[in-house]
């Protein structure tokens, strides 16, 4: 995934400033796409400078705001429809499974998986009061709200597979 569509499909929703935009990925999307300051705002420079997007008066403090343009939503489309989403890329949570009982002994496996568990519970809780937040908030968005519910299944299905996997590792000998 690429932070250039992450921030078209942001703008797509409304037009932001960086910090807003910067706000919007801490609050809103941390388990989809993480995204420092120091790569925001030279994303939207590249979007600006080709085009995708345009920015709007300069305010208080700096402050500029950036709005999509048609021929940032025609990129937008083309990635999300035409191009197949990249699904080779690395993730350590699915290496440390892998590994998980390849390189640990049976005591040593068991507590990285605990620690495993008490990330996914976390993670569960949060999205369950999330989901009930914006259950009571009639502002809430639906792309919000969809994925909320994608990292609450995730999480919970994470749960379910460290139970099979704890069962996996205490049959050791």
């Amino acid at each position: 995934m690429s932070l250039r569509h992450a921030v078209l499909g942001l703008l797509a929703g409304r037009p932001a400033s960086g910090y807003e935009l910067a706000k919007h990925f801490q609050r809103t999307l941390p388990h989809i796409w993480y995204a420092r300051n120091h790569q925001l705002y030279p994303e939207l420079s590249r979007l600006t400078a080709d085009g995708h997007v345009e920015m709007g008066e300069e305010g208080p403090r700096g402050r500029r705001t950036y709005e999509i343009n048609d021929s940032g939503r025609e990129e937008l489309r083309r990635w999300l429809v035409d191009v197949p989403s990249d699904r080779t890329a690395r993730s350590e949570t699915y290496l440390r499974a892998f590994l998980l009982s390849a390189a640990l002994s049976r005591d040593d496996a068991l507590l990285a998986l605990d620690r495993e568990v008490g990330h996914w519970r976390a993670d569960r809780d949060e999205m369950l009061a999330l989901t009930k937040h914006m259950a009571d908030d009639p502002e809430a968005d639906e792309a919000h709200q969809l994925a909320v519910s994608m990292t609450l299944r995730l999480s919970e299905a994470m749960l379910g597979w460290a139970d099979e996997a704890r069962e996996a590792i205490e049959a050791r000998d």
